[in-house]
């Protein structure tokens, strides 16, 4: 089994990372001391699989829009442009194979971010110029902007609490991780292990 490295340096102040091995990822479900009185977590969620899926693969997805995010239960399915649509799996196997050639595997090639609870909003308005809110808008949503230079992808998951994904390039993705630290502290924001963030994430509708 091939080993993969955690794309992300934590900063000391955010406590003791308590990882487990998953699928030869290391994944940091919790820190010590327990997490606690935070306002917003930061997650990362970068081994979960990820992809471009184009042309019939797209099609198949479904009648979607530019824009637009389909949750299927495990992922979402976010359209980008017609017959091109990029797909975060949140639920399944983190070493299953992708349905065809349509798919470009990214897993390894995007860092993840989990960006959730009470101050979320107000931490991602800091981060980038374009309406991450649209109130009139129920369903998920996906765009792409730039923060601080470098292209983000941005799904509004539009649960009952505010929460966003972040991906970008795997290269960019230590600034990314640090600009969120940067305008986020103020607002306490604190790192997050998954467990917390698996928890958050179910009970605001996504099962």
């Amino acid at each position: 089994m091939i080993t993969h490295s955690r794309a992300i340096v934590l900063p000391e102040w955010a406590g003791k990372p308590i990882e487990e091995d998953q699928a030869g990822r290391p994944v940091i479900t919790r820190f010590e001391p327990s997490e606690e009185g935070f306002q917003a977590g930061l997650t990362d969620l970068s081994h979960r699989p990820k992809a471009i899926v184009q042309g019939p693969g797209a099609k198949r997805l479904g009648e979607l829009n530019p824009g637009e995010v389909l949750w299927t239960g495990r992922a979402f399915e976010c359209c980008l442009k017609p017959n091109e649509a990029v797909v975060y799996d949140m639920n399944g196997p983190l070493d299953f194979g992708w349905p065809d050639e349509y798919y470009t595997d990214l897993t390894e090639g995007w860092v993840l971010l989990g960006l959730w609870s009470h101050h979320a909003l107000a931490v991602i308005q800091r981060l980038v110029a374009v309406d991450v809110e649209r109130p009139q808008t129920r369903d998920p949503f996906f765009l792409v902007t730039r923060c601080h230079g470098l292209a983000l992808q941005i799904v509004n998951l539009k649960g009952t609490q505010p929460g966003f994904l972040l991906a970008c390039d795997r290269s960019h993705g230590q600034n990314l991780f640090d600009a969120c630290l940067h305008v986020g502290e103020p607002l306490g924001l604190k790192p997050v292990g998954e467990l917390a963030f698996r928890k958050w994430f179910e009970s605001v509708g996504f099962k």
